[in-house]
C-alpha cells in the first residue's frame, strides 16, 4: 500500500511561514527546556517494578485509538514525510525530508535537508552511527531505539512500538507537575539483559482528546557534552491525513534552541528505498 498526502498550502511561504512564526511565539514552548528531566536523568526502575502499569498501557492504547485506530497503525511500517522547519530568529524555513522504517527489529531511518550538499546520514540497522564532527577524529554514537526515532513526529507509531516490544516499561508518572487534566506516562527502556530499565521518555497526554500534548525524550550525546540532553516536543495541532491523525504543527526545544515544524507531505508505506529517497531529495 502506497498512499501520499500533500498539504499544498504548507508549500507556500505565506501559508507555512505564518504557521511557523505563530508556533515559535507560542508561550507553550517559549521558555528554555530544562537541561535534564525533573526526575534524575537516566533514573532506573527498581528490580521489583519492571512491569508496565495497566493505566499507562491503556493511555498508550488510547493514543493509538484517537490517532486512527490500532488496525490502521498496524498496517503502517514505514513513512516518508517532509516538513517546513523554521528556527527562532530565522526568516526563511528550510525543507526537511525524513524516511522511517520500523518493519524490522533494528532501527532504520534517513534524514536530509533539501538543497544541502551533505549526503544523508546512514542509519540502516547498525547499533552505532558516525557523528559529523569538525575535529580530527570522527565520533560514533549509540543508535536511537525505534520509539525515540518516531516519537517526535509520529507519537502513535512510537506508542505502537512500545506496546508490542518487551524492552519498554510504561509507568504512570507521579510527578507533582502533572496536571489533573492530563495523563502523564514515563517510558523506560532496558538496554541489555543485565540492566534495569532506565528513563527515556516522558509523555503528557490530554485527558480530553487522548492525544499527546508534550513529549520529552533523552537524546544521544557524544564528545564533551555535559550531562544528558532532553528534547522537548510540543504537539500544537493535529489533523487527519489519509485516515490517520498526525501532528501537523510541532514545536521543538533543545536547551533553549527552538524550532517549529509544519507538515508538508506524508507518504505511507514507501518501504526503505534509500536510492529513491536520495533522488527525491536531490530534486
Amino acid at each position: 500500500m502506497l498512499r501520499t498526502c500533500v498539504r499544498p498550502a504548507a508549500l507556500l511561504c505565506h501559508g507555512a511561514c505564518l504557521l511557523l512564526f505563530a508556533a515559535l511565539s507560542n508561550p507553550l514552548f517559549s521558555q528554555a527546556a530544562p537541561a535534564s528531566s525533573p526526575k534524575a536523568a537516566g533514573s532506573m526502575l527498581p528490580a521489583t517494578t519492571v512491569k508496565s502499569d495497566s493505566e499507562a498501557i491503556q493511555a498508550m492504547r488510547n493514543v493509538i485509538a484517537q490517532s486512527g485506530g490500532e488496525a490502521a497503525w498496524r498496517e503502517i511500517r514505514s513513512v516518508e514525510e517532509s516538513f517546513s522547519v523554521l528556527g527562532a530568529g530565522e526568516k526563511t524555513p528550510h525543507v526537511m525530508l525524513l524516511l522511517d522504517d520500523w518493519s524490522l527489529d533494528t532501527t532504520r531511518y534517513r534524514r536530509k535537508v533539501q538543497g544541502q550538499s551533505t549526503p544523508p546520514s546512514d542509519h540502516n540497522g547498525a547499533s552505532t552511527f558516525p557523528v559529523n564532527n569538525t575535529g580530527a577524529a570522527q565520533l560514533v554514537a549509540p543508535e536511537f531505539d525505534q520509539a525515540r526515532v518516531l516519537v517526535s513526529r509520529l507519537p502513535a507509531a512510537a506508542a505502537e512500538v512500545m506496546l508490542r516490544r518487551s524492552e519498554y516499561v510504561l509507568k504512570v508518572s507521579n510527578s507533582p507537575t502533572c496536571k489533573s487534566s492530563d495523563i502523564c506516562v514515563d517510558a523506560y527502556r532496558t538496554r541489555d539483559s543485565t540492566s534495569r530499565p532506565s528513563l527515556d521518555q516522558q509523555w503528557i497526554i490530554s485527558a480530553a482528546t487522548g492525544l499527546p500534548i508534550t513529549i520529552r525524550y533523552q537524546t544521544t550525546t557524544v564528545g564533551h557534552v555535559t550531562g544528558p540532553v532532553w528534547r522537548e516536543v510540543y504537539f500544537l495541532h493535529y489533523e487527519t491525513e489519509d485516515k490517520i491523525v498526525v501532528p501537523v504543527l510541532i514545536g521543538v526545544n533543545v536547551r533553549g534552541h527552538r524550532q517549529a515544524w509544519t507538515l508538508v507531505s506524508l507518504k505511507k508505506n514507501p518501504g526503505f528505498d534509500i536510492s529513491k529517497f536520495d533522488s527525491e531529495v536531490a530534486q
